[in-house]
């Protein structure tokens, strides 16, 4: 299995992935990403890294999710790729939080809605917003959590039924 190759890695953590087995897929992710690293491709290892975070986080450690996108942000910054940088940064947001650690996950959500919008991504700025509002909400801040549900509205490119009635409502002034 040592002579694999990323790609082949990549495609069995995704695979593993798909059938629920977290942690297996986090292991594969984690050989694909040392192998693109061994290939000098940092683009693809820190994308492998954010892959491995997400599945560790599904598999509740995240501890290890977090350490995971450790340098991933940096990478995709250095590459000028907005939307994999905001992805990382809402993929440790999604740790933090996970972790308890609430402050933090929340700023970190307004950082990857932030270059996600610079990015042009509406429907992932839209996951984010409602991310932060769900965390909002948890933790009582009602206006806060109705602000981030707005924000995520304004943005998404293909919005839901119920999506649509709340922009009308908001478009008619029956919401603020």
């Amino acid at each position: 299995m040592e002579n694999l190759d990323p790609i082949t890695f990549a495609e069995q953590g995704r695979q593993e992935y798909e059938k629920g087995n977290h942690i297996t897929a986090a292991g594969f992710f984690l050989q694909a990403a040392q192998a693109y690293q061994k290939a000098q491709d940092e683009l693809n290892a820190a994308e492998m890294m954010n892959n491995q975070s997400v599945a560790l986080l599904q598999a509740g450690k995240a501890k290890d999710a977090l350490e995971a996108t450790e340098g991933t942000e940096e990478v995709f910054q250095k590459a000028g790729d907005l939307k994999r940088q905001g992805i990382s940064v809402g993929n440790r947001a999604a740790a933090l939080e996970g972790l308890k650690k609430n402050e933090e996950a929340l700023a970190e959500y307004e950082r990857a809605a932030v270059l996600l919008e610079k990015a042009g991504e509406g429907d992932m700025h839209s996951v984010v917003r409602k991310a932060a509002a769900n965390l909002n909400l948890k933790r009582g801040r009602v206006t806060a959590a109705q602000m981030d549900v707005y924000d995520s509205l304004r943005l998404v490119e293909k919005p839901s039924f119920t999506q649509r009635i709340l922009k009308f409502f908001k478009r008619i002034g029956m919401i603020r």
